[in-house]
């Protein structure tokens, strides 16, 4: 029996923090990141290269237009690469769009089973959306399958 060979859409995350799928090719990373709300600074559209400059805490980019400023090893600029592996950047994810994993729905869910306590900070409307927001990009996932 021959597998087909299926390659994986590289996860972004933001200081260990899931963000996003990185699934399209004519996007940049820094046009990934703004989608999901992600706090970056840069000015690459004023002309003003080097702004976006990001260290990578894990993981590789490659570039879709050669950049203008010299970087070191564990650095890139979002502009003009993409993600060709799994990444983990040093940007915050505070504000940002999460990506939401299953294990972050089931322990917040039994937590809220045996903790009283914790009720008031997840709700079941919260956990509802979780698993709505996981079951979406789980159908995304078999789609580019």
């Amino acid at each position: 029996m021959k597998r087909a060979f299926v390659n994986k859409a590289p996860i972004v995350r933001l200081q260990g923090q899931a963000v996003l799928i990185f699934n399209d090719p004519d996007q940049s990373l820094l046009e990934a990141l703004e989608i999901k709300k992600v706090r970056i600074f840069s000015e690459c559209r004023s002309g003003y290269c080097g702004c976006c400059k990001t260290k990578i805490k894990s993981g590789s980019v490659i570039y879709q237009k050669e950049p203008l400023v010299p970087l070191a090893d564990d650095e890139c600029l979002p502009c003009c690469c993409a993600p060709n592996s799994d990444v983990d950047l040093e940007l915050s994810a505070k504000g940002a769009d999460v990506f939401i994993s299953p294990l972050t729905i089931n322990s917040s869910f039994h937590q809220t089973k045996q903790e009283p306590a914790a009720q008031e900070s997840t709700s079941p409307c919260q956990l509802k959306q979780q698993k709505t927001k996981l079951s979406a990009l789980q159908l995304e996932l078999q789609e580019q399958r």
